[in-house]
């Protein structure tokens, strides 16, 4: 089989006993993915190749065996779509014949949201009942497609979010229970799908072309209060700190927490991060690429202005120099994240909190109002910390890479209630981190060097504060 694996991460876990066994993630024929344990003698080290290895080949067998048992939703449509082979739509091409057309073309135009769309059409849009439950949305013809076809998918989607509301959480691909805000990403992926039968570039797409949109005037799933966006949870300075100095917490994941806060870079760009990427001299971190989880490859970062250069923290500045020493500019900074995929990451972050004593609740429970701690949590850190600090919305919007300001400014409304002693953001990290001589090589700078650059790092907008950063002392 060419191209690239359709499995998720295979990683490594421990029983009970200390032992380590392999588990990998396949994708089922409904579009939901499941773990799935590899027997121990399916990843013992033979021929050449480790455990590891092995057990990513069985992994990619149980995958093969679930293309080949018709259980994934390839459609040979979609084989005759990528050699240009058009589909006669004068026959009635159905709205799955058609999607999958359409994603192709997405796909080609460099859509990097492409596929999570077409996940969506496949649980949400394709399988919902319409016309009284006789049949379900993909199978109806295009040129067949009614408002009240519409209002049946709207229908289920407002079902499911009253599912949510009762649950206080998404049940993800296990259940019918969605946010509203999940429910207005998929109305989208209906709605704009429609506008391109109408009037899409691609001719060949456009089969409703002098047809009505069935779409048009139909409300969305949902009310006001459902479509807003569950609130992000981010780690309090003091909290970080305990984090990254607590000693149950292994050294390297301290480090790694450290460096994700500090940098408040996307999981996906901090994972494929080189030190050729981390440009000391001039103190900035150039952002060009990201990987991409749900593929598995690299890929542009998730935003148009996802290129961008971030300003290293002074206080990250002697760790980066301990973790560059004995290291080639194309190794990555943080290696050991290639090892985890995004659930198994989130739990272990977790583990780690809870090592440290970081028990707050909406750390570790999801709630209608907000969503629980996990690795993405320590970009949203950092992010806050710097509305925190005083820094303008403008400059927060290009370090972080949004498209929007209405996106940044989620993060400053979340400390504008803030009251207390957090702690000082982007605090001085443990010495035990930024040890071989390194912190006094940078502590012996004199204190109007030291100030200097915090200004400059910063490129501060002052404000009222509480967490203004205090005057330096001898």
């Amino acid at each position: 089989m060419s191209g690239p694996l359709r499995t998720g991460s295979v990683e490594a876990c421990k029983r009970a006993d200390g032992t380590t066994y392999f588990r990998g993630r396949i994708r089922l024929g409904d579009g939901s993915r499941k773990w799935i344990d590899v027997p121990d003698q399916y990843s013992t080290p033979a021929g050449g190749k480790t455990a590891r290895e092995r057990a990513e080949l069985y992994v990619h067998a149980r995958q093969e065996r679930e293309d080949e048992d018709g259980k994934l939703l390839v459609d040979k449509r979609v084989r005759e779509a990528k050699k240009g082979v058009l589909l006669d739509t004068s026959k009635g091409e159905s709205a799955d014949a058609w999607y999958d057309r359409y994603h192709v073309y997405a796909k080609e135009l460099g859509q990097t949201d492409a596929d999570k769309k077409r996940d969506r059409w496949r649980k949400w849009i394709s399988q919902a009942k319409v016309r009284g439950g006789v049949t379900t949305f993909g199978a109806l013809s295009m040129l067949a497609v009614t408002r009240d076809d519409i209002e049946d998918v709207r229908d289920a989607l407002d079902r499911a979010i009253e599912a949510w509301k009762r649950l206080g959480r998404s049940e993800g691909t296990k259940g019918r229970a969605i946010s509203g805000k999940t429910a207005m990403n998929i109305w989208s992926c209906l709605t704009s799908s429609f506008k391109a039968a109408v009037s899409s570039k691609r001719r060949d797409l456009r089969v409703l072309n002098g047809r009505s949109n069935p779409c048009v005037g139909v409300e969305p799933p949902g009310d006001h209060e459902s479509r807003k966006t569950r609130r992000k949870t981010f780690l309090y300075p003091k909290e970080a700190n305990a984090l990254v100095s607590c000693h149950e917490v292994p050294r390297e994941w301290r480090e790694i927490y450290a460096v994700a806060s500090y940098t408040y870079l996307r999981p996906g760009e901090l994972r494929v991060l080189t030190f050729a990427d981390v440009d000391q001299d001039a103190r900035v971190i150039n952002v060009t690429k990201a990987w991409d989880y749900e593929e598995q490859k690299v890929k542009p970062p998730k935003t148009r202005n996802g290129v961008r250069t971030v300003p290293i923290e002074f206080a990250l500045i002697p760790l980066f120099e301990r973790m560059r020493k004995g290291r080639k500019p194309t190794d990555l900074v943080v290696p050991a994240l290639s090892a985890f995929g995004e659930d198994h990451l989130a739990e272990q972050f977790r583990r780690h909190l809870i090592d440290a004593g970081l028990d707050r609740a909406e750390l570790h429970t999801s709630t209608r109002t907000h969503v629980q701690a996990n690795f993405r949590s320590l970009r949203d850190s950092g992010i806050t910390w710097l509305a925190m600090s005083g820094l303008g919305i403008d400059k927060i919007m290009r370090r972080a890479g949004h498209d929007g300001i209405q996106t940044t400014m989620g993060y400053v409304k979340q400390t504008e209630d803030l009251t207390g002693d957090l702690g000082k953001p982007f605090a001085p990290l443990p010495e035990e981190l930024t040890s071989f001589g390194l912190v006094l090589a940078f502590r012996s700078e004199s204190l109007n060097d030291f100030a200097n650059l915090e200004c400059r790092r910063r490129e501060s907008n002052p404000r009222p504060s509480a967490y203004e950063t205090p005057a330096l002392t001898n």
